[in-house]
Protein backbone atom coordinates (compact mmCIF):
# COMPACT_ATOMS: atom_id res chain seq x y z
CA UNK A 1 0.00 0.00 0.00
CA UNK A 2 2.89 1.98 1.01
CA UNK A 3 4.85 1.82 -2.18
CA UNK A 4 1.53 2.47 -4.20
CA UNK A 5 0.69 5.84 -2.58
CA UNK A 6 4.61 6.94 -3.17
CA UNK A 7 3.89 6.10 -6.57
CA UNK A 8 0.47 7.89 -6.77
CA UNK A 9 2.04 10.97 -5.33
CA UNK A 10 4.74 11.02 -7.81
CA UNK A 11 2.13 11.75 -10.52
CA UNK A 12 1.54 15.32 -9.31
CA UNK A 13 5.75 16.29 -10.77
CA UNK A 14 5.32 13.81 -13.69
CA UNK A 15 2.40 15.36 -14.90
CA UNK A 16 3.84 18.86 -14.39
CA UNK A 17 7.42 17.87 -16.73
CA UNK A 18 5.01 16.29 -19.05
CA UNK A 19 2.94 19.72 -19.52
CA UNK A 20 5.90 21.16 -20.32
CA UNK A 21 7.03 18.94 -22.83
CA UNK A 22 3.86 18.46 -24.04
CA UNK A 23 3.44 22.39 -24.35
CA UNK A 24 6.48 23.12 -25.68
CA UNK A 25 5.89 20.40 -28.49
CA UNK A 26 2.40 21.95 -29.33
CA UNK A 27 3.71 25.45 -29.43
CA UNK A 28 6.50 24.81 -31.58
CA UNK A 29 4.20 22.69 -33.72
CA UNK A 30 0.95 24.94 -33.78
CA UNK A 31 3.50 28.17 -34.08
CA UNK A 32 0.43 30.15 -32.06
CA UNK A 33 -0.39 30.73 -28.18
CA UNK A 34 -2.53 28.45 -26.23
CA UNK A 35 -4.53 31.73 -24.79
CA UNK A 36 -6.31 34.35 -26.66
CA UNK A 37 -8.92 37.02 -25.37
CA UNK A 38 -12.44 35.82 -26.92
CA UNK A 39 -13.45 38.23 -30.32
CA UNK A 40 -10.82 40.81 -29.15
CA UNK A 41 -9.94 42.13 -32.67
CA UNK A 42 -5.65 42.51 -32.91
CA UNK A 43 -4.64 45.77 -32.02
CA UNK A 44 -1.15 47.37 -33.17
CA UNK A 45 0.28 47.68 -29.81
CA UNK A 46 3.14 50.20 -28.95
CA UNK A 47 5.90 48.22 -28.32
CA UNK A 48 3.97 45.22 -28.65
CA UNK A 49 6.37 41.91 -28.49
CA UNK A 50 5.47 38.03 -28.43
CA UNK A 51 5.50 36.56 -24.94
CA UNK A 52 8.05 34.24 -23.62
CA UNK A 53 7.09 30.44 -23.56
CA UNK A 54 8.07 29.59 -20.26
CA UNK A 55 10.71 32.18 -18.39
CA UNK A 56 9.67 36.12 -19.11
CA UNK A 57 13.42 37.89 -17.79
CA UNK A 58 11.70 41.10 -18.50
CA UNK A 59 8.17 41.51 -17.42
CA UNK A 60 6.62 44.92 -18.40
CA UNK A 61 3.46 46.60 -16.65
CA UNK A 62 1.38 49.47 -17.21
CA UNK A 63 4.34 51.74 -16.17
CA UNK A 64 6.66 50.66 -18.23
CA UNK A 65 4.33 50.76 -21.11
CA UNK A 66 3.24 54.32 -19.94
CA UNK A 67 6.00 55.45 -19.71
CA UNK A 68 7.67 54.85 -23.23
CA UNK A 69 4.40 55.81 -24.93
CA UNK A 70 5.09 59.25 -23.40
CA UNK A 71 8.12 59.98 -24.11
CA UNK A 72 7.72 58.55 -27.41
CA UNK A 73 4.54 61.08 -27.77
CA UNK A 74 7.20 63.98 -26.21
CA UNK A 75 9.69 63.41 -28.67
CA UNK A 76 7.45 63.22 -31.64
CA UNK A 77 9.21 60.25 -32.65
CA UNK A 78 8.14 57.97 -35.70
CA UNK A 79 6.54 55.85 -33.08
CA UNK A 80 4.21 58.30 -31.74
CA UNK A 81 1.12 58.16 -33.36
CA UNK A 82 1.25 54.52 -32.09
CA UNK A 83 1.94 56.26 -28.65
CA UNK A 84 -1.05 58.13 -28.63
CA UNK A 85 -3.33 55.18 -29.79
CA UNK A 86 -1.22 53.29 -26.74
CA UNK A 87 -2.04 55.58 -24.36
CA UNK A 88 -5.78 55.93 -25.05
CA UNK A 89 -5.89 51.99 -24.66
CA UNK A 90 -3.72 52.04 -21.43
CA UNK A 91 -6.38 55.40 -20.19
CA UNK A 92 -6.57 55.30 -16.56
CA UNK A 93 -3.96 52.89 -15.82
CA UNK A 94 -1.79 54.90 -16.99
CA UNK A 95 -2.56 58.21 -15.19
CA UNK A 96 -0.38 57.30 -12.19
CA UNK A 97 2.73 57.09 -14.39
CA UNK A 98 2.41 60.14 -16.55
CA UNK A 99 0.78 62.10 -14.89
CA UNK A 100 3.30 62.66 -11.76
CA UNK A 101 5.91 62.96 -15.16
CA UNK A 102 4.67 65.99 -16.46
CA UNK A 103 6.78 68.69 -14.97
CA UNK A 104 9.49 66.73 -16.60
CA UNK A 105 8.90 67.32 -19.72
CA UNK A 106 9.83 70.24 -21.90
CA UNK A 107 7.15 72.23 -22.64
CA UNK A 108 5.96 70.96 -25.84
CA UNK A 109 6.34 67.47 -25.05
CA UNK A 110 4.35 68.11 -22.30
CA UNK A 111 1.48 69.59 -24.52
CA UNK A 112 1.64 66.44 -26.73
CA UNK A 113 1.32 64.33 -23.69
CA UNK A 114 -1.84 66.34 -22.26
CA UNK A 115 -3.87 66.14 -25.94
CA UNK A 116 -3.06 62.56 -26.31
CA UNK A 117 -5.05 62.06 -23.37
CA UNK A 118 -8.12 63.92 -24.83
CA UNK A 119 -9.43 60.60 -25.51
CA UNK A 120 -9.00 59.21 -22.00
CA UNK A 121 -10.32 61.99 -20.39
CA UNK A 122 -13.92 61.93 -22.95
CA UNK A 123 -14.37 58.25 -21.93
CA UNK A 124 -13.72 59.19 -18.58
CA UNK A 125 -15.98 62.00 -18.59
CA UNK A 126 -13.90 64.46 -17.14
CA UNK A 127 -12.78 68.07 -18.33
CA UNK A 128 -14.70 69.98 -21.21
CA UNK A 129 -13.72 70.32 -24.94
CA UNK A 130 -11.88 73.12 -25.17
CA UNK A 131 -9.73 71.92 -21.29
CA UNK A 132 -9.31 68.45 -23.34
CA UNK A 133 -8.52 69.86 -27.07
CA UNK A 134 -6.38 73.08 -26.01
CA UNK A 135 -2.33 72.83 -25.32
CA UNK A 136 -2.27 74.77 -22.72
CA UNK A 137 -5.44 74.12 -21.13
CA UNK A 138 -4.70 70.48 -21.48
CA UNK A 139 -1.68 70.82 -19.64
CA UNK A 140 -3.34 72.98 -16.93
CA UNK A 141 -6.53 70.71 -16.84
CA UNK A 142 -4.58 67.07 -16.10
CA UNK A 143 -1.94 68.61 -13.76
CA UNK A 144 -5.28 70.16 -11.68
CA UNK A 145 -6.73 66.57 -11.94
CA UNK A 146 -3.86 64.90 -10.69
CA UNK A 147 -3.89 67.36 -7.60
CA UNK A 148 -6.95 66.72 -6.64
CA UNK A 149 -7.98 63.22 -7.75
CA UNK A 150 -4.61 61.14 -7.58
CA UNK A 151 -5.82 60.20 -4.05
CA UNK A 152 -8.47 58.35 -5.45
CA UNK A 153 -6.04 55.83 -7.26
CA UNK A 154 -5.39 53.76 -4.84
CA UNK A 155 -7.01 50.22 -4.45
CA UNK A 156 -8.80 50.64 -1.69
CA UNK A 157 -10.95 53.73 -2.99
CA UNK A 158 -11.20 51.07 -6.36
CA UNK A 159 -11.96 48.26 -4.48
CA UNK A 160 -15.08 50.35 -2.31
CA UNK A 161 -15.92 51.81 -5.16
CA UNK A 162 -16.59 48.99 -7.31
CA UNK A 163 -18.03 46.94 -4.15
CA UNK A 164 -21.10 49.74 -4.07
CA UNK A 165 -21.86 49.80 -8.01
CA UNK A 166 -21.91 45.83 -7.47
CA UNK A 167 -24.61 46.09 -5.05
CA UNK A 168 -27.03 48.81 -6.73
CA UNK A 169 -26.29 50.64 -10.08
CA UNK A 170 -26.63 54.55 -9.75
CA UNK A 171 -25.53 57.51 -11.70
CA UNK A 172 -23.10 58.61 -9.38
CA UNK A 173 -21.52 55.07 -8.13
CA UNK A 174 -21.15 54.15 -12.44
CA UNK A 175 -19.53 57.98 -12.74
CA UNK A 176 -17.67 57.48 -9.95
CA UNK A 177 -16.23 53.58 -11.07
CA UNK A 178 -16.03 55.38 -14.55
CA UNK A 179 -13.74 58.28 -13.75
CA UNK A 180 -11.16 55.39 -12.57
CA UNK A 181 -11.21 54.33 -16.16
CA UNK A 182 -9.41 51.28 -16.94
CA UNK A 183 -7.70 51.76 -13.24
CA UNK A 184 -10.47 49.96 -11.84
CA UNK A 185 -11.07 46.85 -14.32
CA UNK A 186 -8.53 44.46 -12.54
CA UNK A 187 -10.98 45.00 -9.41
CA UNK A 188 -13.94 44.81 -11.71
CA UNK A 189 -13.44 41.32 -13.35
CA UNK A 190 -12.54 39.89 -9.29
CA UNK A 191 -15.44 41.20 -8.74
CA UNK A 192 -18.04 39.73 -10.89
CA UNK A 193 -17.56 36.39 -9.82
CA UNK A 194 -18.25 33.93 -8.74
CA UNK A 195 -21.76 33.39 -10.11
CA UNK A 196 -23.96 31.21 -7.77
CA UNK A 197 -27.23 32.79 -7.73
CA UNK A 198 -29.91 35.22 -9.11
CA UNK A 199 -28.24 37.62 -7.02
CA UNK A 200 -24.98 37.53 -8.50
CA UNK A 201 -26.41 37.08 -11.82
CA UNK A 202 -27.00 40.99 -11.16
CA UNK A 203 -24.06 42.09 -9.37
CA UNK A 204 -22.18 40.79 -12.28
CA UNK A 205 -24.67 42.14 -14.82
CA UNK A 206 -23.95 45.40 -13.34
CA UNK A 207 -19.99 45.09 -13.12
CA UNK A 208 -19.89 43.43 -16.84
CA UNK A 209 -21.57 46.84 -18.12
CA UNK A 210 -18.73 48.78 -16.11
CA UNK A 211 -16.38 46.99 -17.36
CA UNK A 212 -18.07 47.28 -20.73
CA UNK A 213 -17.82 50.76 -21.07
CA UNK A 214 -14.25 51.03 -19.62
CA UNK A 215 -12.96 48.77 -22.20
CA UNK A 216 -14.94 49.06 -24.70
CA UNK A 217 -16.09 45.46 -25.24
CA UNK A 218 -19.10 43.87 -26.23
CA UNK A 219 -19.66 41.44 -23.18
CA UNK A 220 -22.58 42.88 -21.52
CA UNK A 221 -24.69 40.20 -19.95
CA UNK A 222 -28.65 40.55 -20.47
CA UNK A 223 -31.47 41.50 -17.83
CA UNK A 224 -32.89 37.99 -18.70
CA UNK A 225 -29.54 35.56 -18.22
CA UNK A 226 -29.69 32.68 -16.31
CA UNK A 227 -27.14 31.39 -13.67
CA UNK A 228 -25.24 29.33 -16.36
CA UNK A 229 -25.40 32.47 -18.60
CA UNK A 230 -24.35 35.04 -16.53
CA UNK A 231 -21.26 32.84 -15.15
CA UNK A 232 -20.09 31.82 -19.30
CA UNK A 233 -20.15 35.71 -19.67
CA UNK A 234 -17.91 36.12 -16.86
CA UNK A 235 -15.55 33.50 -17.64
CA UNK A 236 -14.97 35.41 -20.67
CA UNK A 237 -13.78 38.24 -18.74
CA UNK A 238 -11.45 36.63 -16.83
CA UNK A 239 -10.38 34.78 -19.94
CA UNK A 240 -9.82 38.40 -21.36
CA UNK A 241 -8.23 40.03 -18.50
CA UNK A 242 -5.97 36.98 -18.09
CA UNK A 243 -4.66 37.48 -21.22
CA UNK A 244 -4.22 41.61 -20.96
CA UNK A 245 -3.90 41.72 -17.87
CA UNK A 246 -0.18 43.14 -17.71
CA UNK A 247 -1.22 45.87 -19.59
CA UNK A 248 -3.56 47.22 -17.03
CA UNK A 249 -1.37 46.72 -13.76
CA UNK A 250 2.13 46.92 -11.95
CA UNK A 251 4.28 44.49 -11.02
CA UNK A 252 5.87 45.15 -7.61
CA UNK A 253 7.89 43.35 -5.52
CA UNK A 254 7.22 39.74 -5.16
CA UNK A 255 4.51 39.91 -7.71
CA UNK A 256 7.52 41.19 -10.22
CA UNK A 257 9.22 37.73 -9.50
CA UNK A 258 6.16 35.92 -10.33
CA UNK A 259 5.04 37.87 -13.25
CA UNK A 260 8.23 36.24 -14.53
CA UNK A 261 6.65 32.78 -14.86
CA UNK A 262 2.95 33.81 -15.06
CA UNK A 263 3.35 36.45 -17.78
CA UNK A 264 4.44 33.28 -20.15
CA UNK A 265 2.91 31.85 -22.54
CA UNK A 266 2.96 28.59 -20.31
CA UNK A 267 1.63 30.84 -17.24
CA UNK A 268 -1.02 31.82 -18.90
CA UNK A 269 -2.41 28.47 -19.83
CA UNK A 270 -1.70 27.33 -16.22
CA UNK A 271 -3.58 29.97 -14.92
CA UNK A 272 -6.67 29.24 -17.02
CA UNK A 273 -6.59 25.77 -15.99
CA UNK A 274 -6.67 25.98 -12.67
CA UNK A 275 -9.23 29.04 -12.84
CA UNK A 276 -11.68 27.87 -15.68
CA UNK A 277 -11.55 24.15 -15.19
CA UNK A 278 -8.87 22.82 -16.83
CA UNK A 279 -8.89 26.03 -18.92
CA UNK A 280 -11.28 27.39 -21.94
CA UNK A 281 -11.87 25.82 -25.38
CA UNK A 282 -11.79 28.17 -28.56
CA UNK A 283 -15.29 28.83 -28.33
CA UNK A 284 -14.95 30.10 -24.92
CA UNK A 285 -16.41 26.43 -23.18
CA UNK A 286 -14.39 25.16 -20.11
CA UNK A 287 -12.66 21.82 -21.37
CA UNK A 288 -13.86 19.97 -18.06
CA UNK A 289 -17.14 20.63 -18.80
CA UNK A 290 -17.33 19.56 -22.57
CA UNK A 291 -14.79 16.72 -21.43
CA UNK A 292 -17.52 15.15 -19.27
CA UNK A 293 -20.07 15.36 -21.39
CA UNK A 294 -18.70 13.88 -24.34
CA UNK A 295 -16.60 11.20 -22.37
CA UNK A 296 -19.58 8.99 -22.28
CA UNK A 297 -19.27 7.78 -25.84
CA UNK A 298 -15.57 7.46 -25.19
CA UNK A 299 -15.18 5.54 -21.78
CA UNK A 300 -17.94 3.06 -22.92
CA UNK A 301 -15.52 1.82 -25.89
CA UNK A 302 -12.46 2.15 -23.72
CA UNK A 303 -14.64 -0.03 -20.80
CA UNK A 304 -15.50 -2.51 -23.74
CA UNK A 305 -11.98 -2.45 -24.83
CA UNK A 306 -10.76 -3.37 -21.86
CA UNK A 307 -12.92 -5.82 -20.40
CA UNK A 308 -14.57 -7.46 -23.04
CA UNK A 309 -11.13 -7.39 -25.24
CA UNK A 310 -9.29 -8.69 -22.49
CA UNK A 311 -12.10 -11.82 -21.56
CA UNK A 312 -12.33 -12.54 -24.94
CA UNK A 313 -8.42 -12.36 -25.50
CA UNK A 314 -7.22 -14.44 -22.35
CA UNK A 315 -10.66 -17.06 -23.60
CA UNK A 316 -8.58 -17.40 -26.98
CA UNK A 317 -5.28 -17.06 -25.40
CA UNK A 318 -5.94 -20.13 -23.54
CA UNK A 319 -7.92 -22.20 -26.25
CA UNK A 320 -5.34 -21.63 -28.90
CA UNK A 321 -2.98 -22.99 -26.01
CA UNK A 322 -4.40 -25.98 -25.40
CA UNK A 323 -4.93 -27.30 -28.70
CA UNK A 324 -1.10 -26.41 -29.60
CA UNK A 325 -1.42 -26.68 -33.82
CA UNK A 326 -4.64 -27.95 -33.96
CA UNK A 327 -7.66 -26.46 -34.99
CA UNK A 328 -8.65 -24.48 -32.33
CA UNK A 329 -5.54 -22.96 -32.44
CA UNK A 330 -5.63 -22.11 -36.04
CA UNK A 331 -8.91 -20.79 -36.15
CA UNK A 332 -7.91 -18.35 -32.92
CA UNK A 333 -4.39 -17.56 -34.37
CA UNK A 334 -5.40 -16.72 -37.59
CA UNK A 335 -8.67 -14.77 -36.76
CA UNK A 336 -6.45 -12.99 -34.20
CA UNK A 337 -4.08 -12.42 -36.84
CA UNK A 338 -6.35 -10.90 -39.44
CA UNK A 339 -8.28 -8.54 -36.94
CA UNK A 340 -4.75 -7.14 -35.55
CA UNK A 341 -3.77 -6.48 -38.92
CA UNK A 342 -6.79 -5.13 -40.52
CA UNK A 343 -6.56 -1.33 -39.42
CA UNK A 344 -9.39 -0.16 -37.29
CA UNK A 345 -10.78 2.44 -39.50
CA UNK A 346 -11.28 -0.28 -42.11
CA UNK A 347 -13.19 -2.08 -40.40
CA UNK A 348 -15.05 1.14 -38.76
CA UNK A 349 -16.10 1.80 -42.39
CA UNK A 350 -16.73 -2.14 -43.29
CA UNK A 351 -19.74 -1.90 -40.59
CA UNK A 352 -20.98 1.65 -41.66
CA UNK A 353 -22.66 4.27 -39.59
CA UNK A 354 -26.61 3.22 -40.92
CA UNK A 355 -28.57 2.42 -38.26
CA UNK A 356 -29.27 4.43 -35.35
CA UNK A 357 -27.25 5.61 -32.39
CA UNK A 358 -27.62 2.48 -30.33
CA UNK A 359 -26.64 0.09 -33.34
CA UNK A 360 -23.30 2.38 -33.65
CA UNK A 361 -22.45 2.18 -30.65
CA UNK A 362 -23.11 -1.41 -30.65
CA UNK A 363 -20.85 -2.23 -33.64
CA UNK A 364 -18.00 0.35 -32.15
CA UNK A 365 -17.66 -1.71 -28.99
CA UNK A 366 -17.96 -4.89 -31.34
CA UNK A 367 -14.98 -3.79 -32.74
CA UNK A 368 -12.99 -2.93 -29.86
CA UNK A 369 -13.18 -6.30 -28.19
CA UNK A 370 -12.28 -7.74 -31.14
CA UNK A 371 -9.54 -5.70 -31.35
CA UNK A 372 -8.35 -5.70 -28.10
CA UNK A 373 -9.00 -9.31 -28.00
CA UNK A 374 -6.55 -10.06 -30.89
CA UNK A 375 -3.73 -8.40 -29.21
CA UNK A 376 -4.34 -10.06 -25.60
CA UNK A 377 -4.92 -13.43 -27.27
CA UNK A 378 -1.34 -13.74 -28.56
CA UNK A 379 0.32 -12.54 -25.27
CA UNK A 380 -2.26 -15.03 -23.28
CA UNK A 381 -1.20 -18.16 -25.58
CA UNK A 382 2.38 -18.13 -25.33
CA UNK A 383 2.65 -17.18 -22.11
CA UNK A 384 0.49 -20.18 -21.43
CA UNK A 385 2.45 -22.41 -23.77
CA UNK A 386 5.53 -21.53 -21.37
CA UNK A 387 3.10 -22.39 -17.78
CA UNK A 388 2.33 -25.94 -19.94
CA UNK A 389 6.23 -26.49 -20.39
CA UNK A 390 6.85 -25.70 -16.28
CA UNK A 391 7.27 -29.24 -14.36
CA UNK A 392 4.19 -28.94 -12.29
CA UNK A 393 2.20 -29.32 -15.67
CA UNK A 394 3.98 -31.93 -17.07
CA UNK A 395 3.74 -33.81 -13.62
CA UNK A 396 0.05 -33.08 -13.84
CA UNK A 397 0.10 -34.30 -17.45
CA UNK A 398 1.61 -37.59 -16.33
CA UNK A 399 -1.08 -38.39 -14.11
CA UNK A 400 -3.94 -37.96 -16.81
CA UNK A 401 -4.65 -34.56 -16.46
CA UNK A 402 -6.46 -33.02 -19.93
CA UNK A 403 -5.35 -30.00 -22.19
CA UNK A 404 -8.25 -27.67 -21.32
CA UNK A 405 -7.63 -29.12 -17.17
CA UNK A 406 -3.84 -28.17 -17.74
CA UNK A 407 -4.24 -24.39 -19.44
CA UNK A 408 -7.11 -23.06 -16.76
CA UNK A 409 -4.94 -24.60 -13.67
CA UNK A 410 -1.71 -22.17 -15.65
CA UNK A 411 -4.23 -19.47 -15.67
CA UNK A 412 -2.96 -17.60 -12.76
CA UNK A 413 0.72 -17.78 -13.81
CA UNK A 414 0.30 -17.36 -17.64
CA UNK A 415 -2.16 -14.25 -17.02
CA UNK A 416 0.65 -12.10 -15.48
CA UNK A 417 1.23 -11.03 -19.42
CA UNK A 418 -2.09 -10.28 -20.43
CA UNK A 419 -2.43 -8.39 -17.26
CA UNK A 420 0.98 -6.09 -17.60
CA UNK A 421 -0.78 -4.91 -20.97
CA UNK A 422 -3.34 -2.94 -19.14
CA UNK A 423 -1.68 0.23 -18.63
CA UNK A 424 0.24 0.38 -21.59
CA UNK A 425 -2.61 -0.76 -24.54
CA UNK A 426 -4.37 2.57 -23.00
CA UNK A 427 -2.86 4.96 -25.98
CA UNK A 428 -3.63 2.27 -28.94
CA UNK A 429 -7.28 1.91 -27.76
CA UNK A 430 -7.91 5.18 -27.01
CA UNK A 431 -6.81 6.32 -30.92
CA UNK A 432 -8.99 3.48 -31.86
CA UNK A 433 -11.81 4.72 -30.22
CA UNK A 434 -11.17 7.95 -31.76
CA UNK A 435 -11.22 6.55 -35.08
CA UNK A 436 -14.35 4.36 -34.47
CA UNK A 437 -16.41 7.63 -32.99
CA UNK A 438 -15.23 9.48 -36.28
CA UNK A 439 -16.31 6.65 -38.84
CA UNK A 440 -19.19 5.72 -37.23
CA UNK A 441 -20.55 9.54 -36.86
CA UNK A 442 -20.52 9.01 -32.85
CA UNK A 443 -20.05 12.12 -31.01
CA UNK A 444 -17.91 11.21 -28.39
CA UNK A 445 -14.22 13.06 -27.34
CA UNK A 446 -12.73 12.10 -30.71
CA UNK A 447 -14.39 14.49 -32.75
CA UNK A 448 -13.72 17.30 -30.46
CA UNK A 449 -10.11 16.24 -30.36
CA UNK A 450 -9.84 16.34 -34.09
CA UNK A 451 -11.61 19.56 -34.37
CA UNK A 452 -9.00 21.44 -31.41
CA UNK A 453 -5.95 19.66 -33.45
CA UNK A 454 -7.79 21.75 -36.72
CA UNK A 455 -8.14 24.90 -34.98
CA UNK A 456 -4.90 24.71 -32.96
CA UNK A 457 -7.33 24.85 -29.70
CA UNK A 458 -4.33 23.59 -27.31
CA UNK A 459 -6.16 24.15 -23.89
CA UNK A 460 -8.01 21.15 -25.04
CA UNK A 461 -4.97 19.34 -26.65
CA UNK A 462 -2.84 20.40 -23.13
CA UNK A 463 -6.34 18.79 -21.09
CA UNK A 464 -6.41 15.71 -22.94
CA UNK A 465 -2.71 15.46 -22.45
CA UNK A 466 -2.67 15.43 -19.18
CA UNK A 467 -5.64 13.40 -18.43
CA UNK A 468 -4.27 10.77 -20.61
CA UNK A 469 -1.19 10.74 -18.49
CA UNK A 470 -3.12 10.26 -15.69
CA UNK A 471 -5.37 7.91 -16.67
CA UNK A 472 -2.23 5.97 -17.93
CA UNK A 473 -0.04 6.19 -14.73
CA UNK A 474 -3.26 5.17 -12.46
CA UNK A 475 -3.78 1.99 -15.12
CA UNK A 476 -0.22 1.08 -14.81
CA UNK A 477 -0.33 1.25 -10.50
CA UNK A 478 -3.49 -0.80 -10.80
CA UNK A 479 -2.12 -3.25 -13.11
CA UNK A 480 1.30 -3.74 -10.66
CA UNK A 481 -1.45 -4.19 -7.72
CA UNK A 482 -2.89 -6.63 -9.36
CA UNK A 483 0.11 -8.89 -10.99
CA UNK A 484 1.84 -8.60 -7.62
CA UNK A 485 -1.70 -10.56 -6.26
CA UNK A 486 -1.23 -12.95 -9.38
CA UNK A 487 2.61 -13.59 -9.30
CA UNK A 488 4.17 -14.30 -5.95
CA UNK A 489 7.52 -13.99 -7.60
CA UNK A 490 6.50 -9.94 -8.65
CA UNK A 491 5.52 -9.20 -5.26
CA UNK A 492 8.71 -10.32 -3.81
CA UNK A 493 10.34 -8.66 -6.66
CA UNK A 494 8.24 -5.36 -5.20
CA UNK A 495 9.73 -6.17 -1.67
CA UNK A 496 13.33 -6.38 -2.91
CA UNK A 497 12.92 -2.99 -4.87
CA UNK A 498 11.75 -1.35 -1.79
CA UNK A 499 14.12 -2.12 0.28
CA UNK A 500 16.82 -1.49 -1.75
CA UNK A 501 15.21 2.15 -2.21
CA UNK A 502 14.71 2.39 1.44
Amino acid sequence: MRHALRRILWIVPTLFVISLAVFWFLSATLGSGPLHAPDDDDHEAFGAHRTPRFLNTRPTSVRERARAAMHSIASDDESATAARRELARLGGAALPHVLPELDSLEPRGRSRVALALAPVGKRMNVGTPEERSSPEAAVLFWTRFWADRSIDFRPAVVKRAVARLGEKSTAGRRDAVGQLDTFALSELVTAMGPVNGPGDVQRARRLAAAAARIADQPWRIPKEASVSEARGWVQRWQRWWLVHRTDFVTHDGAERVISMVSDTEYGRWATDAAVNRLGTTARGEPVLTVLVERSTVTLWLLGCGFAGGWLVGIAAGLVGAAWARRLPDVVTGSAAVIIAALPVALLGAWLGPEGPAGWARALAATVMVLTAGAIVSRHQRSATRVALDQEYTRTARAFGAGRWQLARWSFRASSVAALSLIGVKLPALLTAAFVLERALGLNGVGRVTLDAVATHDMAWLMALSLVVAASLSLLQIASDAALSALDPRVRVGFSRHRGALE
